[in-house]
């Protein structure tokens, strides 16, 4: 593996603790021991954000997008957000409507749902499904997921499902919209989108991605202080049954399939050590499995 790649995931030394607890909690064994500090191997790490989430002394930071993105914002070229359809559970406090339209105060010219993107995405693998009856898939809605079969199981890159995440959908639709020179940014939780939007088969469809925190620095931003906010609505086409697609199982009900334990045609797994154990099972040959539709954390 290469390891001089930039890292997604750092550690802040002077935070850590060594109480081993990202180490323990890592599911790709991503983090090393070296010179009393925990840290992680950029080669290694599938960006799940694992160990984040677990460190209690907040030693673990992420790569920021802040930087580039402002300066997008301050260009000529228009700049589209497509925004995750997970965006009410982390702005409970802003009615979307209002949510909406600080995005477009911040700068952005259009705000679009990447529910839509998941609709589109879910009607695909319909499709897959049914043209290849013989064939049988590992879901590729998380870029976790993904990384962690090619780095680890590059046997099984073959039977990851041959269609883009709803994020890459969103943003070929946005371009066609614009249909003029533009940038688009994706907003939402997860980090290893980052990672998602440098691989070479997509690197001209995002051009930067910002978590929600990152989007509430935005919002904190001094030039936003004055700004008058409209109330406004995403910019059409809006998704439909895509905005179950961050919950536990709800790709699969986007696509209206079910999961199944009888026939174990479809089944679905979350959350860590969960993925690994379902990728282990989907190994076994005779399984009867059609599509293994995996997220590396809970939904």
């Amino acid at each position: 593996m290469d390891c001089n790649q930039n890292a997604l995931v750092t550690t802040i030394k002077e935070h850590c603790r060594m109480c081993y607890t990202c180490v323990r909690e890592c599911p790709a064994k991503a983090i090393q021991v070296l010179d009393s500090q925990a840290s992680v191997v950029s080669c290694r790490c599938i960006g799940c954000g694992n160990c984040i989430r677990v460190c209690s002394q907040k030693a673990k930071t992420v790569e920021s997008s802040l930087p580039q993105v402002q300066a997008l914002l301050q260009s000529d070229i228009p700049v589209a957000a497509i925004v995750a359809p997970s965006f009410p559970a982390e702005f409970s406090d802003i009615p979307p409507e209002q949510f909406v339209g600080m995005i477009k105060a911040a700068g952005f010219s259009h705000v679009f749902e990447v529910s839509f993107g998941a609709d589109m995405v879910a009607r695909e693998y319909l499709r897959v499904l049914e043209d290849n009856p013989d064939r049988r898939y590992i879901a590729t809605t998380c870029p976790a997921i993904v990384s962690y079969v090619q780095k680890y199981h590059p046997d099984l890159v073959d039977d990851l499902m041959p269609v883009v995440s709803p994020m890459v959908a969103t943003a070929r639709v946005a371009r066609q919209i614009i249909d003029t020179p533009c940038k688009v940014v994706f907003i939402g939780p997860c980090i290893a989108k980052k990672d998602e939007a440098r691989q070479d088969e997509i690197e001209d469809d995002v051009d930067e991605v910002l978590t929600f925190p990152e989007l509430r620095h935005l919002f904190e931003q001094p030039e936003m202080e004055n700004k008058e906010v409209e109330s406004l609505l995403f910019d059409e086409p809006r998704g439909a049954m895509g905005g179950l697609f961050p919950i536990a199982r709800g790709f699969l009900q986007t696509a209206n399939l079910k999961e199944d334990l009888l026939t174990s045609e479809i089944v679905a797994a979350d959350g860590n050590p969960e993925f690994i154990a379902a990728i282990e099972e989907f190994r076994k040959p005779d399984t009867g499995l059609r599509l293994l539709e995996l997220l590396s954390c809970n939904g």
